[in-house]
C-alpha cells in the first residue's frame, strides 16, 4: 500500500508539472510584453528638456536616449512618437498607440497608464519680470499676486494644494510665449514652470529673472501601458535602477547641456 501510495503521489506530481509547463511556456518575455506589436512605441514629449528635433528629423536628448536604451535592453526596435503636450500622451495610451513614455507623474496620467520608478527630477521655480518686487519663492503666495502655471501639469497640481493667497492662472504647458506676453503686458506677476522652460522664457523677456531654488521637484518616471504582463513592471523597475546607478542618465544629461538645466538624476 505504501508503495502504491508513493507511486500515486509521484504520478500526480508529474501530472501537475505537465499541466504547469504549457502555462509557463506561454508567459511573455519582457520584450514582447512591453511591445506586443513588435516595436516599442515611445511617446516623446516635444519640450526642449526632453527632446530636440535635428534638421534631418532625428530626435536627440534625454528621452530619446532612454528610449533607445530601453529598446536595446528589451531586444526590440523602437519607434519614437512625437507628442505635443501631456494631454496627447494620455490620449495616445488611451487609444493604444503608445507602449511607453517618460513624463511627470500626475493623477490623470496614472489613471490611464502605469508608472514605474522615478528616474529624473525637474526643478521648478518662478520667472518674474524686470523691476519685480518679488525676490524669493517665499514671497509668491501673497494676496494680489497673479501666477501663471502650465495647465494639467505636475506643478499645477502641487500649487493648487499649496497656494492659499496668490491667484493661479492656467496657460499652455508646451510654449512659454503666451506666458511671457502676459508678464510683459502686466497681466501677471510671475510664471511658474520647470527651470529649463523658464530659461527659454527668460530669453524672451529682457530684464526678467528666475527666482533661486526649487519649490517642487517634478518626478519624471517611466510610464507604460496598463494591463500588461507582470514582466513589464519588473523590467521597468530594473531599467530605472540601472540607468541611475550606471551613470547612463548623468552622461545623457551632460550631452544635452544647457537645454536640461534644472534636470537632475533622482536620488
Amino acid at each position: 500500500m505504501r508503495s502504491l501510495s508513493r507511486s500515486l503521489r509521484g504520478a500526480l506530481a508529474l501530472l501537475v508539472a505537465a499541466l504547469a509547463a504549457p502555462a509557463a511556456a506561454q508567459a511573455p518575455d519582457a520584450g514582447s510584453a512591453f511591445a506586443p506589436s513588435g516595436r516599442l512605441r515611445v511617446g516623446v514629449l516635444m519640450l526642449s528638456y526632453f527632446a530636440i528635433e535635428e534638421v534631418a528629423g532625428q530626435l536627440k536628448g534625454v528621452v530619446p536616449d532612454l528610449a533607445a536604451e530601453l529598446g536595446r535592453r528589451l531586444g526590440v526596435p523602437i519607434e519614437l512618437v512625437k507628442v505635443a503636450n501631456p494631454a496627447d500622451v494620455i490620449e495616445g495610451f488611451r487609444k493604444g498607440e503608445l507602449d511607453a513614455t517618460f513624463i511627470g507623474i500626475t493623477a490623470d496620467r496614472a489613471a490611464v497608464f502605469d508608472f514605474g520608478p522615478v528616474v529624473l527630477d525637474l526643478q521648478t521655480t518662478y520667472l518674474v519680470p524686470a523691476g519685480s518686487a518679488i525676490k524669493s519663492i517665499d514671497e509668491i503666495d501673497r494676496a494680489g499676486v497673479r501666477v501663471l502655471v502650465p495647465a494639467r501639469s505636475a506643478q499645477e497640481a502641487h500649487l493648487k494644494k499649496s497656494i492659499t493667497q496668490a491667484t493661479l492662472i492656467s496657460v499652455g504647458v508646451e510654449n512659454p510665449k503666451p506666458a511671457v506676453e502676459k508678464l510683459a503686458a502686466g497681466e501677471a506677476d510671475a510664471f511658474s514652470h520647470v527651470v529649463p522652460m523658464l530659461v527659454s522664457a527668460q530669453r524672451m523677456l529682457p530684464g526678467a529673472h528666475i527666482l533661486p531654488g526649487s519649490y517642487f521637484n517634478v518626478p519624471i518616471a517611466i510610464g507604460y501601458a496598463k494591463d500588461r504582463a507582470p514582466a513589464v513592471a519588473d523590467a521597468a523597475k530594473q531599467f530605472a535602477e540601472d540607468v541611475k546607478a550606471s551613470g547612463f542618465l548623468r552622461e545623457s544629461l551632460a550631452r544635452a547641456g544647457e537645454s536640461v538645466k534644472g534636470v537632475v538624476v533622482h536620488q
